[in-house]
């Protein structure tokens, strides 16, 4: 696929623009990493991996490049932040758990943490 990479272990997404390489992120999977290659590449009018709906398309021409770049890496690093919180969250509630059951009390139940990370 165009503009997707495995690296570090984490699928990247990047596209080249005036002979200069733009990353524009490291998401969960392959798929993920495409899509957000397709919307790049709608922006600067080149053939996406998988087409775009009417919406998408409709959605990203109300940007400018500068603009669609600075909403696509808040959008990313938001929800590292919210996924990396809401892992602490569950580690405490493993510990509280695990701290009741010692004292002969309660039992612990917690989320997996798994965060939607396509950006849209």
């Amino acid at each position: 696929m165009r503009g997707v990479y495995f690296k570090n272990m984490k699928w990247q997404a990047a596209i080249k623009v005036d002979k200069k390489q733009i990353h524009l992120g490291t998401v969960g999977t392959q798929d993920e990493a495409a899509r957000l290659y397709d919307r790049a590449a709608f922006m600067c009018g080149r053939e996406p991996n998988f087409e775009l709906s009417e919406e998408e398309k409709n959605e990203l021409v109300k940007y400018t490049w500068d603009d669609f770049l600075a909403i696509t890496r808040n959008t990313i690093t938001s929800k590292k932040q919210r996924k990396v919180g809401s892992l602490r969250h569950n580690k405490a509630d493993l510990f509280i758990g695990d701290t009741e059951m010692v004292n002969g009390g309660g039992s612990s139940n917690s989320d997996d943490g798994d965060v939607d990370t396509s950006v849209s």
